[in-house]
């Protein structure tokens, strides 16, 4: 079962994706959700970014499209699959006009998709991961970086990269040569028991999860700063870790010849599972 426009199907005409701009022209984007205990999490901070990037796409959000509305819709699409635990959701905007690049209609148009998740809150992972810094496909700065655009070839082109380096991920740079993200995932680094991440102005997604990390440091009274990372910044911090709306966070335990630890992590990550349970 999936949510077209916000009603429930269970299919979709044999064309639709044949006339549909994102499948045709990459003219869309998308947004990935968490869900736990059969809700979606953090709905708040992924409406505002969906609002942000049709606004920066041009994008005609119908006032049908409110947040109360469009939550609605997703959480009757998760009790519609049976999903009452862990869950994923993925959100596919598109413009709904046809013709080329001139298009009839900017009105926004999406299919959200859901499937269970084994996990049902946040775990951080049992080993470290291994990540590094692929320099061959730098990330534009652009109105645009900040969100989750189809047809990112920046990404996709870097996890490639790490598969044949064999490494867990890559980290991406921009134009500058600053490391800013990973493929799916913004990047925070500690050092001297301060937190630093690049700012959104650098050219990373403004991640949900990332905002999530913002406030919980500041709950539990870690000093944060937005920094232009580098690989020898990296090498001189204790912790390396990512987070991004799936997983929650990751830590890193192998960069170059580096090896980290993830004390500061998990305690974040207990900080942002302990607010979940409350809200929950």
């Amino acid at each position: 079962m999936i949510s077209l426009n916000g009603n429930l199907t269970d299919e979709i005409g044999s064309d639709f994706f044949l006339k549909n701009r994102a499948f045709r022209l990459g003219d869309g984007f998308f947004e990935t959700i968490r869900a736990i205990d059969g809700k979606v999490f953090n709905w708040p901070s992924h409406y505002q970014r969906i609002k942000a990037c049709a606004d920066a796409m041009n994008m005609d959000f119908h006032p049908v499209y409110s947040e109360a509305s469009m939550l609605r819709s997703i959480e009757q699409l998760l009790k519609a699959n049976q999903i009452g635990a862990g869950g994923r959701v993925r959100i596919t905007f598109f413009r709904e006009g046809t013709g080329g690049y001139s298009s009839t209609s900017n009105k926004l148009g999406f299919i959200a998709e859901a499937r269970g998740h084994h996990i049902n809150k946040f775990l951080l992972n049992d080993k470290g991961l291994v990540v590094a810094v692929c320099n061959a496909y730098p990330k534009r700065k652009d109105r645009f970086s900040a969100f989750k655009y189809m047809g990112n070839s920046t990404s996709i082109l870097a996890a490639q990269w790490a598969q044949k380096m064999n490494v867990d991920d890559a980290l991406i740079i921009n134009e500058s040569g600053h490391i800013i993200e990973a493929t799916s995932s913004n990047i925070f680094v500690v050092k001297d028991n301060k937190l630093y991440t690049p700012g959104v102005k650098s050219g990373c997604v403004s991640g949900t999860s990332r905002l999530l990390v913002l406030n919980a440091a500041v709950d539990m009274g870690i000093p944060i700063f937005e920094a232009e990372l580098t690989p020898d910044f990296i090498l001189q911090s204790e912790e390396v870790f990512l987070t991004n709306a799936i997983a929650g966070i990751k830590w890193v335990g192998g960069f170059s010849s580096k090896r980290y630890f993830h004390k500061m992590s998990g305690q974040i990550l207990d900080h942002i599972n302990q607010e979940t349970a409350v809200l929950s």
